[in-house]
C-alpha cells in the first residue's frame, strides 16, 4: 500500500513541476518573441511610416 501512494505522489509531483518548466518557457519564448518583433518594427516607426 504505501509504495502505491508513494508512486502516485511521486507522479503528481513531477506532473507539477513539469507544468510550470513548460509554462516558463513558454512564457520566456513569446517574451524573446514579441522583442525581436518590436525590434524589427522599430526601425519603421522611426522614419515615420505607420
Amino acid at each position: 500500500m504505501k509504495k502505491k501512494a508513494e508512486k502516485k505522489a511521486f507522479y503528481t509531483v513531477m506532473g507539477a513541476l513539469i507544468l510550470v518548466v513548460a509554462s516558463t518557457a513558454f512564457f520566456v519564448y513569446k517574451l524573446l518573441d514579441n522583442k525581436a518583433y518590436l525590434e524589427k518594427w522599430k526601425d519603421y516607426d522611426e522614419c515615420g511610416m505607420v
